[in-house]
C-alpha cells in the first residue's frame, strides 16, 4: 500500500530553508543531491511508514517517526550528486492513509524544544 503523503507548513517551510541554505553555502549540484535525498525519504515512508531505519519517537509525541536522511543515500538516482554525509531528518507521523510530514529538522537541533503540531 502506498500512503498518501501531507506536508504541514512548517515542513515546507523547513524544506525551502534547508535547500536555500543548500544552495547558498555549496551551489546548485548540492542543493539538488539534497532535494533528491528529501524525495527519496518520501518515496520510502510513503511506501512504509515503519522503513527500515525509522525511528517511532513516542518520547516527542504520540505517534511520531524520524527517518534520517542518511538511510536514503542508496535510494538516490547514480546521476545526482551524492551527499556524503546528510544532516537531516524527516519528523512524521501516519494517520489512517496519510503520512504527514512535521518538520524537517537539522539532527543538531534539541528536539524536545520543536514543536510537533
Amino acid at each position: 500500500m502506498t500512503y498518501e503523503l501531507s506536508l504541514a507548513p512548517a515542513a515546507r517551510a523547513d524544506i525551502i530553508d534547508t535547500l536555500d541554505w543548500s544552495v547558498k553555502n555549496f551551489g546548485d549540484l548540492v542543493r539538488e543531491g539534497y532535494e533528491a535525498l528529501i524525495v527519496a525519504a518520501f518515496d520510502l515512508i510513503r511506501d512504509d511508514p515503519t522503513v527500515l531505519g525509522s525511528r517511532e519517537r513516542a518520547d516527542l509525541a504520540v505517534g511520531l517517526r524520524t527517518l534520517h536522511l542518511r538511510a536514503c543515500r542508496n535510494h538516490v538516482s547514480p546521476a545526482v550528486r551524492r551527499i556524503s554525509s546528510p544532516r537531516h531528518f524527516v519528523v512524521y507521523r501516519k494517520v489512517g492513509e496519510v503520512v504527514q510530514v512535521v518538520r524537517l529538522l537539522h539532527d543538531a537541533m534539541n528536539l524536545p524544544e520543536q514543536h510537533f503540531d
